[in-house]
């Protein structure tokens, strides 16, 4: 692993008037400071989906203004991207009405429709398919995926059934090879830290938080897990609810719940964040256990 990095997030006015947010990955003076393997790229991963979804008009994105992969003055990352003025929805959420939430989960549905339509010829992290080391099979790229947050726990000695979790993640996976076409997902996306809003009219005003991108099924998103029937018919999709849908949206949950908790020992632990994940976790292998059948013939 790269020497222990932490990221800086500056938010300032510049003279024309333009808000800008600098993101720059800083060498760090903490030697227990570490990153997970896929933070590794994460300012790269931003500033591609930034480009690509600027280059075809998806709203609500802020506009990258500066990437270096590495700066000569400051010896690390460094990315410029615009600021979107807003409140979180995570501070709005006790504030909107039925139908505020409504219309918000169909426009957030709408958004992740249009990233979705932007394909690629192979899956894997961005940083991979650029370089053209992607793979053909989005059950073998979920995988490698999988056990570098799995890799991630152990590497810290996070306690976890790790022989249990791999066979069920492996007994399962077949169902990931009916997705064929690499789609541009957000995995964090609907993360209502995440998302900004209007603070007066409660509107949708943008978006933030591109670094945990993949080219996947779009329905790793995390809007996916328990998505309202707003969200879905803002996405324009049928009801997650045939058994390989339902099994895929497990297989993506685990993942989630395991990065949780193990991020709590990269970052400043929460405890009670790490308990309610381990608690999701548990639900979750139990309800993988108890499938005996995985058909692959449904169609996506």
């Amino acid at each position: 692993m790269s020497p222990a990095r932490d990221l800086a997030l500056i938010g300032l006015e510049v003279p024309n008037k333009l808000s800008v947010v600098l993101g720059h990955i800083l060498p760090s003076t903490v030697p227990t400071t570490r990153l997970l393997r896929r933070e590794q790229f994460l300012l790269g991963t931003e500033a591609r989906v930034l480009r690509l979804l600027r280059q075809s008009a998806v709203p609500c994105v802020p506009s990258l203004l500066y990437y270096d992969p590495q700066d000569t003055l400051l010896g690390s990352a460094f990315l410029v991207r615009q600021y979107i003025h807003g409140s979180t929805l995570q501070e709005l959420e006790s504030q909107l009405t039925i139908e505020d939430r409504r219309e918000l989960d169909r426009q957030l549905g709408l958004l992740m429709n249009m990233i979705g339509q932007h394909a690629a010829n192979s899956f894997g992290t961005l940083e991979q398919v650029a370089l053209g080391s992607g793979t053909r099979s989005w059950r073998e790229a979920f995988l490698v995926h999988f056990e570098s947050i799995l890799r991630d726990s152990e590497d810290v000695f996070v306690h976890l059934p790790y022989a249990e979790i791999r066979h069920q993640v492996c007994r399962l996976s077949p169902v990931l090879d009916e997705i064929t076409l690499p789609r541009l997902v957000i995995c964090d996306f609907g993360r209502p830290s995440a998302v900004l809003l209007d603070p007066v009219s409660k509107q949708l005003a943008g978006i933030v938080g591109f670094d945990s991108a993949l080219w996947g099924d779009v329905y790793m998103g995390e809007i996916f897990e328990d998505p309202s029937p707003a969200v879905l018919d803002g996405f324009a999709s049928r009801d997650i609810d045939c058994e390989p849908d339902l099994i895929r949206q497990l297989l993506y949950a685990c993942y989630r719940s395991i990065h949780n908790i193990t991020i709590q020992y990269y970052r400043e632990r929460n405890s009670a964040a790490e308990t309610e994940a381990r608690r999701r976790l548990t639900r979750i292998l139990t309800k993988m256990a108890a499938i005996d059948v995985v058909e692959t013939h449904v169609d996506v």
